[in-house]
């Protein structure tokens, strides 16, 4: 059977998707059970196995569920970071079919979620009347974005598909509305896509408000423009939605409830302007294509590897792609070729965009010359919206604009391929920027890092007491992925521990970093401090031996043997140093007992 062109060039398009999400994951397929994506020295990637696995294995018990074992003896810690529980039911059928190490549950949730977000992009478009082959070029678009390689190295920073399928079910809504059809499911199905967002992670669930607010208020200036909306419309959709907003509203307000305990508890739980300026988005960073993402250089093999590709350089990046940006171009030319409620999404999205781009720029802006900053939209928010407080990295906002470019360059391609009917352009146009789009979201140098513990986590079993974690970072800033990698530990051994990197520290854990500084300076004395986490329940100590810390570890090893802790020799993981105090040792007590 002879296929079509726009078949040809659909099914090229999903092969080049499939193909990009293999070269994303192309690190660890030698090692998928032993290995993860480790970018940026891959602390977040540790901390993410340990987390996937936490909510796995306790999302059923609320209770216990939101009281994570890092951190110890503070309560409630998984409200400090995204909780990855939208991924663990994602993975959740593997686990109980195959039960794969924890490296692997990483790998199959980062892929299941590169191929849902594509498989959420191409919805949105066939939502907004998108042709069907058309569709995988939206995806691909999305996926190879510098956005998405910027990202590589957090699995709940990757694309987020539940806003994209949330924004479907909205633009699906008001269309039906339009035609006077049924939209009941539809409200419904866009408050499950937002209450699954919010178990995916909170900076999606952000970007899915601005989404719906804004495709929402474009569509009701378009009614009163027209002089169709009146109070007979508002009461119609406050009748069809009422009932999915209520009891999605309850739900989030339940999935939060990890964040709402721990700002209820700590008034400076909150990012500081600092904070918030660092992680802000410039001008500058509109140039920058990620560290990751392949260059003349990478093809020749002469691209720089390991930490020297991405030390001192900025992690924001807002390069939209030339490719996406000249196919936007192609789009919005031609865009009289398209129906008028096309054209309105396309403009809606462009103004979404808009939005993210702006919130990216953070909560205010230097005033070139003075000391002076002129507060910016994301001020404003953090001032009046409370959860906006826990927004760091305000350039990951610029994803709305990835979403609008995307759609856009499908656009593009969709009028080359009606543009050019004959000669040899009718396949030279429009398979030119496809297979350019795929090639120029090509990776490069990812590294892949091993999961130095072991690969099945046991249950946690009835381990006397939690254990102190040494050396500890003096800074948040300070945490590395052996700092991470304290959540793991602790399901393998089954006990709380001091230790562990998050997004937010509480004050109790900066102290006791803080003291533990004041040790290792001399300012104090290591046998107070002990003696006092002794006093608060500590029965263990670990040591992880870090290359670059010889002389931490020395002294604390001292410190431990001078308290009167015993070592226990040998210790059955690699690279950490286990210590018992005496009431514990005396009772012949093991540390898998």
């Amino acid at each position: 059977m002879n296929m079509s062109r726009e078949k040809i060039l659909g099914v090229l398009s999903w092969l080049g998707v499939l193909l990009l999400v293999a070269a994303l994951l192309g690190p660890v397929w030698k090692d998928f059970s032993g290995s993860v994506v480790g970018p940026f020295g891959g602390i977040d990637a540790m901390l993410q196995i340990g987390l996937l696995e936490w909510s796995a294995r306790h999302w059923a018990h609320v209770s216990h569920w939101m009281n994570l074992p890092v951190f110890f003896p503070i309560p409630g810690a998984l409200g400090f970071m995204d909780s990855l529980l939208g991924q663990a039911w994602l993975m959740q059928p593997v686990r109980w079919l195959f039960s794969p190490t924890v490296a692997a549950q990483y790998n199959i949730a980062y892929l299941g979620s590169l191929l849902l977000a594509a498989a959420a992009m191409a919805t949105l478009w066939l939502a907004s009347g998108g042709s069907r082959w058309a569709s995988g070029v939206a995806a691909l678009a999305l996926i190879g974005a510098p956005y998405t390689l910027a990202q590589i190295g957090h699995l709940n920073q990757l694309p987020p598909p539940f806003v994209l399928f949330s924004l479907a079910a909205l633009t699906a809504a008001l269309r039906r509305q339009n035609a006077g059809l049924s939209t009941r499911q539809f409200w419904w199905m866009l408050g499950v896509g937002l209450v699954l967002q919010a178990a995916w992670g909170w900076y999606g669930f952000a970007y899915a408000i601005f989404g719906v607010a804004v495709l929402k208020i474009a569509w009701l200036v378009h009614r009163f423009r027209r002089q169709t909306a009146n109070a007979t419309l508002f009461l119609t959709i406050f009748k069809k939605t009422i009932l999915p907003f209520a009891v999605t509203v309850v739900a989030i307000w339940l999935l939060a409830q990890p964040q709402i305990q721990l700002g209820n508890r700590y008034e400076d739980f909150k990012r500081t302007d600092r904070d918030v300026q660092l992680g802000s988005a410039d001008i500058q960073h509109l140039f920058n294509r990620g560290v990751y993402r392949s260059a003349p250089s990478d093809w020749i093999g002469k691209g720089a590897m390991g930490e020297e590709r991405y030390l001192d350089r900025p992690r924001q990046v807002l390069h939209p792609g030339w490719l996406a940006l000249v196919l936007f171009a192609v789009g919005w030319l031609r865009r009289g070729y398209l129906s008028f409620q096309r054209r309105r999404f396309g403009r809606s999205l462009l103004v979404l965009g808009l939005v993210g781009l702006i919130l990216a720029f953070g909560e205010s802006v230097g005033v070139p010359g003075t000391g002076h900053r002129l507060s910016l939209p994301m001020g404003w928010l953090r001032e009046a919206v409370p959860p906006f407080k826990a927004y760091r990295a305000a350039w990951r906002f610029s994803w709305l604009m990835v979403v609008a470019l995307s759609w856009w360059s499908a656009v593009g391609v969709e009028q080359l391929v009606l543009k050019y009917q004959t000669g040899y352009r009718r396949w030279a146009a429009p398979l030119l920027p496809v297979v350019l789009l795929f090639l120029f979201s090509l990776p490069a140098a990812i590294p892949a890092i091993q999961v130095p513990l072991d690969g099945f986590p046991g249950a946690v079993v009835a381990n006397p007491g939690p254990v102190l974690t040494l050396p500890a970072p003096a800074l948040e800033y300070d945490e590395d992925r052996i700092e991470a990698l304290w959540l793991t530990r602790s399901l393998t051994t089954g006990q709380r521990v001091t230790g562990g990197a998050s997004g937010w520290v509480p004050p109790e854990v900066r102290a006791l970093r803080t003291r533990m500084l004041d040790c290792e300076e001399g300012r104090a004395e290591s046998s107070t401090l002990i003696a006092e986490m002794r006093a608060a329940g500590i029965v263990r100590a670990e040591i992880a031996l870090r290359s670059h810390d010889e002389k931490r570890i020395t002294f604390w090893r001292d410190a431990l043997l001078k308290a009167g802790a015993v070592r226990e020799d040998p210790w059955p993981q690699e690279g950490y140093e286990m210590y018992l105090f005496q009431q514990v040792a005396s009772l012949g007590l093991s540390p898998s007992q």
